[in-house]
């Protein structure tokens, strides 16, 4: 689509041909006609602002925020909200236990925030939760949290079972593509993009893959991953496979379950050999197995070479390992990126 918004000079230029060609040199001499030109050549430069902003907001692979949200409406489907992470904590105590109080504040070394759900048990273990949401808050186990207000005979705390769960919001670009798999992949009672569809819909998935019939007729089995490309856990399958059986047909046999992951290292040769050319490389290769791996599928050699010919500044490169396509070994496996290392 052609760009519909002139550059102001332009405007300006056309109306002053205009003006030009219905005046005379002398009216338009004694006039301040140059001044509503410009004026209005600003006006007109705004609603052509207007117009090729709105233009964007008619589609779904360019419209933004609010007007991607209504036109996902359309199809019954909402922004994935993000969620707080929950996990125990286990309090160091100077000497005897301490009844801490419900709500206290304790705090990372990085300044993200939790706030304990319960009392401690006679252990000092309590349960915590973020006070915001999103994947920045989900912290590993062993690390200290301090409190932000002190407690008599209280230390700190310790991570006592990994802080998880937090999710960040779903992205414009990831609604973007589940409102435009939907248009492409209308709902046809039961079908395996119904049910890579109804996966996505649940908060924290971002790759899906089904498979029909793989445990006898009847039966669907569908395999996925989180937004980042991350095995799922247990909560969240169990999440998952609850959504599938409220959507799909009662004669369903459903299945959600997490891939095997078939881990495939990398041996390479790449000129130049700086690390800004090893790094964008390894990016490259992820990328690729994000977009290509999938469950029993196959990553063919060349398009591996085409990614790595594809880095800024690479000039040569050799694949020593892998020598052949990569080939899950069933439809239980996920390829994925397993170690790489670099011949000089």
């Amino acid at each position: 689509m052609n760009n519909l918004r002139p550059k102001l000079s332009d405007i300006i230029t056309r109306i002053e041909n205009d003006a030009k060609s219905r005046l005379t040199s002398e009216e338009l001499r004694r006039s301040d006609l140059s001044v509503f030109i410009r004026v209005i050549a600003g006006v007109s430069h705004s609603i052509y602002a207007a117009l090729d902003y709105y233009k964007n907001q008619l589609f779904s692979d360019s419209a933004e925020t609010a007007y991607l949200e209504r036109r996902a409406s359309i199809f019954n489907l909402t922004r994935k909200t993000a969620t707080k992470a929950m996990g125990e904590v286990k309090f160091n105590y100077y000497n005897d236990v301490v009844d801490v109080p419900v709500g206290t504040l304790l705090q990372s070394q990085s300044g993200i925030q939790y706030q304990t759900t319960s009392s401690p048990n006679l252990e000092g273990i309590t349960s915590v939760k973020a006070i915001l949401s999103g994947k920045a808050y989900n912290l590993n186990k062993g690390n200290t949290l301090d409190l932000v207000n002190s407690l008599k005979g209280v230390a700190n705390a310790i991570v006592h079972s990994d802080i998880a769960g937090g999710i960040d919001a779903e992205t414009d670009d990831e609604l973007r593509q589940r409102i435009l798999f939907r248009t492409q992949e209308p709902p046809r009672q039961g079908t395996k993009a119904d049910y890579i569809a109804w996966a996505k819909e649940v908060t924290g998935v971002g790759f899906a893959w089904c498979f029909p019939k793989e445990l006898g007729v009847g039966t669907v089995t569908v395999r996925f991953l989180c937004n980042d490309y991350s095995m799922p856990d247990t909560a969240l399958i169990n999440k998952v496979q609850k959504h599938l059986e409220s959507k799909a047909s009662v004669l369903a046999a459903i299945y959600a379950v997490a891939p095997v992951e078939q881990k495939i290292n990398f041996k390479l040769k790449i000129t130049p050999s700086t690390l800004a050319v090893r790094n964008a490389a390894v990016e490259a290769i992820h990328n690729l197995f994000k977009s290509e791996a999938e469950p029993g599928g196959t990553i063919y050699l060349s398009h591996i070479h085409l990614a790595l010919s594809s880095v800024a500044d690479e000039i040569d490169h050799t694949i020593i390992e892998p020598a052949t396509d990569v080939v899950a070994q069933s439809n239980s496996y996920l390829p994925t990126v397993g170690d790489i290392t670099w011949e000089e």
